[in-house]
């Protein structure tokens, strides 16, 4: 019941726009990679999936819906999830990232990108 909870408080935050200065061009385009800088949470808007999944390897859960995806990492405590849209050149890019407590409410999307991290035994860099 907790992560139905969860999963439905997340859906709530699917309409939300993409910020300024996320990544996705005027044209819709997306970044194809990440590159090595630090990832933080600013740093996954505008990727595109396999851009996410090589950093952060294959979610943890996968929601495909026309024209969008909801990708949830486990990071013990909290989950970090990632949302992706369809661009108007029709390629899938991340237009929002959330952190949840799993016990229910907002976590650190800082902290929870980290505790993904770590839990994958992955560098931050």
């Amino acid at each position: 019941m907790r992560h139905l909870l969860i999963f439905a408080l997340t859906l709530g935050l699917a309409a939300c726009e993409t910020a300024p200065g996320s990544g996705i061009d005027a044209r819709g385009g997306v970044m194809a990679s990440l590159g090595t800088a630090p990832l933080t949470p600013a740093s996954l808007l505008g990727a595109a999936p396999a851009a996410i999944s090589a950093r952060l390897g294959e979610p943890d859960f996968r929601r495909a819906e026309p024209r969008a995806e909801i990708w949830q990492y486990a990071g013990g405590d909290c989950s970090l999830f990632v949302y992706f849209y369809e661009t108007e050149g029709g390629v899938l890019g991340s237009r929002h990232v959330d952190a949840r407590k799993v016990e229910g409410g907002p976590a650190s999307k800082d902290a929870c990108l980290a505790a993904v991290l770590a839990k994958r035994n992955l560098p931050m860099s």
